[in-house]
């Protein structure tokens, strides 16, 4: 019950496997106290501090920098059992947007302006490779794969990719706007109708990205010297693209330009003549690790301790596509200034280094960390994810890319309990949390339609039938380095922390019995 005279509440709950326990917690857990907030200024000069250094790709300069900023400030708000899971891998570079001196095309004597390479894609000697072009339409059926490997020895290969089309089978496609959903913030920021529609072109170039590591296998087996790709995209949408899903280490030197520049350079394809092609890249040995850190419950290290688990990862090309790093430590940050003992669970930040490693999470499965110690779910019951945060919208209109005046559409989501969807569209309503879908993918939505996939690492609470939150930014303009802290927007963050923090103090103090989501259909 209430008292008048304490800031706290005494409550019993029933928790874990029928165990009964009395216990007080704040009211702070549930409604969030601003006081306790991270402020705008403060994470504008957080992503300053990581903006400073470039993309935080897992090993480099930068990324250590990100990590250790987080590390840093998480030992500050009383975090233990502090964890480096390190191992050393071959990281594979060259030079970034905006300094192209790593890599440059020509075609028939005549400058292509490039926009990005392809990552972890090898290295063309210093002057770089000089050869006949041949052209590839991916939007023609079956063009790729008729190529013979005569076809493509010793050249170049210029590929046109295709935008998200009709085509594309269905689970593939993505939507314009947002698909179905169980909540729709700010509506009026969307077009009407609302209901979800699919659309016929590419919105994130995730689809195009995927042809390119489609080809390397064929690129490879066929001995080309390289390859170039054509994107549908303006110079600025494609600037600095970084390929994902990431591909493992390969000896194709790999080039990416714009529709415009693209034009000349498919014409002279076309006609079989030569260009020359520049990629400098070096591998060189990095140690990268996961972070992994607890913010005690007052049942810490003891056989009734019960924990939250946080997910993110904490490399990317972009300002945001790796900031939930930031996103978390806001968390970590606004509970600790609650004291232990009001604390019923204990919360357990594991940040992943592997998202653009080559090869991504699979090719480093045996060293992560959960992997080797799958006992700590023992005490985990539930989990949160959060990534690709304080995002702004832009929009390609004609060859500008431009912000739209809104922050990015994106999703929160919830495992298939009615008790989870109502807490997390409360606590989108609480803060004032913009363009954001609350979504439950096992069921329809509003219009009974799909709601999607559930992306990201977050879902690994879904995966394991736990009570799970998670939320992450859609990626129309985040994909390159290109992304910098012109597009991130601190009070948009600083909303999306306030709503997962809201939502975490909820799972502190949840009967687990009355959140436990229904059984997923295989």
């Amino acid at each position: 019950m209430r008292t008048t005279a304490a800031s706290f509440l005494v409550v019993t709950a029933v928790l874990g496997a029928g165990s009964i326990i009395t216990a007080q917690h704040s009211p702070d857990l549930t409604k969030i106290n601003p006081k306790f907030l991270m402020t705008v200024e403060d994470a504008q000069k957080l992503h300053a501090a990581k903006d400073a250094q470039g993309p935080a790709l897992s090993g480099n300069a930068s990324w250590r920098n990100f990590v250790n900023i987080i590390e840093t400030r998480l030992r500050a708000a009383n975090a233990v059992g502090f964890v480096k899971n390190a191992w050393t891998f071959n990281r594979w570079s060259t030079t970034e947007f905006p300094d192209t001196s790593g890599w440059s095309l020509s075609s028939d004597g005549k400058p292509i302006k490039v926009a990005s390479y392809g990552a972890n894609s090898g290295t063309t000697l210093p002057n770089g490779v000089t050869a006949d072009m041949v052209f590839v339409d991916l939007g023609v059926p079956g063009a790729a794969a008729s190529l013979a490997k005569t076809d493509i020895a010793g050249k170049i290969v210029v590929f046109q990719t295709v935008p998200e089309t009709e085509k594309t089978p269905p689970a593939e496609r993505i939507y314009e706007y947002p698909g179905d959903y169980m909540y729709l913030s700010t509506p009026e920021t969307f077009p009407e109708p609302r209901a979800p529609t699919k659309v016929t072109r590419t919105v994130t170039m995730r689809s195009e990205m995927r042809q390119h590591s489609q080809q390397i296998a064929r690129l490879i087996e066929g001995k080309a010297a390289a390859a170039v790709f054509v994107f549908d995209a303006s110079y600025d949408r494609l600037a600095g693209l970084y390929t994902f899903g990431v591909p493992a280490n390969h000896q194709m030197p790999t080039l990416y330009v714009d529709r415009i520049a693209g034009r000349p350079l498919v014409a002279d394809a076309k006609a079989g003549k030569r260009a020359n092609l520049k990629l400098i890249g070096k591998i060189e040995p990095a140690e990268t690790w996961q972070l992994i850190a607890y913010l005690p419950g007052r049942n810490f290290n003891t056989p009734q301790d019960e924990q939250i688990m946080f997910t993110t990862h904490t490399d990317g090309p972009s300002i945001s596509q790796d900031d939930g790093g930031f996103g978390l430590l806001g968390v970590a940050e606004y509970f600790s200034k609650i004291p232990e003992k009001q604390r019923p669970r204990t919360l357990m930040f594991f940040f992943d280094n592997r998202h653009y490693m080559p090869g991504a999470e699979r090719a480093f499965a045996k060293e992560n960390w959960l992997e080797q110690h799958p006992e700590l779910w023992n005490k985990v019951v539930a989990t949160i994810g959060m990534e690709h945060l304080g995002q702004l919208e832009f929009s390609e209109q004609g060859e500008t890319f431009k912000p739209t005046g809104l922050v990015e559409h994106s999703r929160l989501h919830a495992t298939n309990n009615d008790k989870l969807i109502e807490l997390a569209i409360k606590a989108v309503k609480d803060n004032g949390l913009r363009r954001v879908t609350v979504e439950q993918v096992d069921r329809p939505g509003i219009h009974g339609a799909s709601q999607g996939a559930w992306l990201g690492l977050g879902a690994v609470g879904r995966t394991r039938g736990l009570p799970a939150f998670a939320t992450m930014g859609d990626m129309g303009a985040y994909w390159g380095t290109s992304a910098r802290l012109s597009r991130f927007d601190a009070k948009h963050f600083v909303d999306q922390v306030a709503t997962m923090a809201q939502l975490t103090g909820e799972l502190m103090v949840a009967d687990l019995a009355a959140i436990k989501p229904a059984p997923r259909k295989q």
